[in-house]
């Protein structure tokens, strides 16, 4: 299971999460989108580096980035899994987007976001947790951490799936 970062508009591939899941996984694939807006460029650019990718693959998107994971596992088959934080799924090209269908899948949104409404996350209909954290969720980093981590021993482990969530005690922070 190889780990995936996509970033936000405003931010780079390289970012705080990106270097938290680093020293917490080793090797992760962080395409660099910087500067790019549109959405069909950035889809272009991550599957470029993807296709040099040997996956399954279990991808973190944080803002526009968790937008390009949802777009992403549309097309990419070898998408095993997501963990969303403050994805926009407010612009336009979110608005034919369902949770429906999805690979294993949660969302991890501030309460205080100020730039992705959590409404968004709300609606969207995927398993959510809402922090008391803004936009960057930097205050929420080891909740982000202990996901990503219990998702990659899901997807890993699929028989094991009872032990796991007892595990991680879905619920308590």
């Amino acid at each position: 299971m190889q780990l995936v970062f996509l970033h936000g508009l405003e931010t780079g591939p390289y970012g705080t999460k990106y270097q938290a899941l680093t020293q917490m996984f080793g090797v992760v694939i962080s395409p660099d989108c910087e500067g790019v807006r549109d959405p069909q460029q950035r889809l272009t650019i991550i599957r470029r580096i993807l296709a040099q990718e040997a996956g399954p693959f279990l991808v973190v998107g944080s803002s526009a980035g968790g937008l390009m994971a949802l777009l992403l596992q549309q097309v990419e088959p070898r998408v095993a899994g997501l963990v969303l934080c403050a994805p926009a799924l407010h612009i336009p090209q979110a608005a034919s987007l369902s949770s429906s269908g999805l690979p294993p899948t949660v969302v991890i949104h501030g309460r205080q976001d100020s730039v992705v409404p959590i409404t968004s996350s709300r609606c969207f209909g995927a398993p959510l947790i809402e922090v008391d954290d803004e936009h960057g969720l930097n205050n929420s980093l080891p909740l982000i951490l202990r996901e990503v981590f219990r998702m990659k021993l899901l997807l890993e482990q699929p028989d094991r799936e009872k032990e796991i969530e007892a595990l991680f005690c879905r619920g308590q922070a």
